[in-house]
């Protein structure tokens, strides 16, 4: 099956404001902190961005309706996330309703689901905090309506709900990708690791640590030293590279992997240091980790681009009410590809610009 060419213009998407209106209160409890206090501001350079054409021609209204749940709405990641919808959605003939998920609060997203189904919506796609979601789903279920989990999973594959397909990252891939990544910058050299997970708990901790270690295993010359959680906070993370650091002095840690794009702030701190020997892997791609890969204080990312994850969820949405379910892929894994200085001019940012 061919996947649909799409783009977006990403200067608008930030100017609509990801962040606008919320108390720093709010941004703390969604896991999200613009720079942590006393680092040093990051001057970003944003390239030129030529719009692409969704390809194909669009779909006549149909009538059929989308209810959108999205756990963590307000964190950046998802500001290309809501384009890629809106697009999607023009492209085929949809109206839909984006819903936040309360920041991870169960409570708000079941309700969420609750009022697609008393509202008699076609399909629901879910982004969901985790596996306490799955008796909503069930509830759709019972209701006749399906569900296609987007960006994160917890009902697919599962015993329990019937989940129509996940459109997103492969989280074991993501976390291979950053060993492969690591491999790349050491080869036959030890490199003493410090790993920084993510939100415990969550698939992309999980999953990316999966992928991480099966990597790993085949390498000897790697050795974690510490495995740390920032829940993807910036302000944690530099917390936990400054305890890093302090613990291993010079010459006994060679690189701090991070699972998610919030160690811009933490490696810029260790060269601004005099610890310019750690290198830093990071996860994901905005605007911010592009140009600390420019400027050479990061060594690269695995890129997830949420853009696509949302404009195909509602491309396998179409199929499914058309009843092309046989053409949907079970599961619709994205790409993740590896960023580092040599690709990163070239290579736009996914958010943030």
């Amino acid at each position: 099956m061919t996947q649909f060419d799409q783009s977006v213009d990403r200067r608008t998407v930030l100017r609509r404001g990801a962040l606008g209106g919320l108390s720093l209160a709010a941004l703390a409890a969604a896991g999200v902190t613009l720079r942590p206090e006393g680092s040093a501001a990051q001057d970003i350079t944003c390239p030129p961005i030529e719009p692409r054409v969704v390809e194909g021609t669009p779909e006549p209204m149909s009538g059929m309706r989308i209810g959108v749940s999205v756990a963590y709405l307000s964190v950046p990641f998802y500001a290309n996330f809501k384009t890629g919808l809106e697009d999607g959605a023009t492209r085929f003939g949809f109206e839909y309703d984006l819903r936040d998920g309360g920041g991870g609060d169960l409570a708000v997203e079941v309700g969420n689901v609750q009022d697609f189904i008393a509202q008699g919506y076609d399909l629901i796609l879910l982004t969901p905090s985790g596996e306490g979601i799955i008796p909503g789903i069930i509830e759709a279920n019972n209701a006749g309506i399906p569900v296609i989990e987007v960006n994160n999973q917890a009902g697919f594959p599962s015993d329990e709900a019937d989940v129509v397909t996940y459109v997103g990252a492969d989280d074991v891939e993501y976390g291979r990708q950053q060993a492969r990544l690591l491999n790349q910058l050491f080869g036959d050299e030890p490199a003493r690791i410090g790993y920084v997970q993510g939100i415990t708990g969550t698939s992309p901790q999980i999953n990316r640590s999966q992928g991480f270690d099966e990597v790993l295993a085949e390498f000897p010359q790697y050795e974690i030293l510490a495995t740390v959680t920032n829940d993807f906070d910036s302000a944690k993370a530099l917390a936990v590279t400054q305890d890093l650091l302090t613990r291993f002095p010079k010459g006994e840690l060679d690189v701090i992997v991070m699972q998610g794009p919030e160690g811009v702030a933490a490696a810029q701190f260790a060269q601004q240091n005099g610890r310019e020997e750690v290198q830093f892997i990071l996860g994901d791609y905005d605007a911010a980790v592009r140009q600390a890969i420019i400027d050479g204080y990061v060594a690269g990312t695995v890129n997830q681009d949420p853009y696509p994850q949302a404009f195909e969820g509602m491309h396998m949405a179409w199929l499914y009410l058309n009843g092309q379910e046989s053409e949907i892929p079970m599961p619709f894994f994205q790409d993740l590809p590896i960023i580092t200085a040599e690709n990163a001019e070239a290579v736009p940012p996914s958010w943030g610009c």
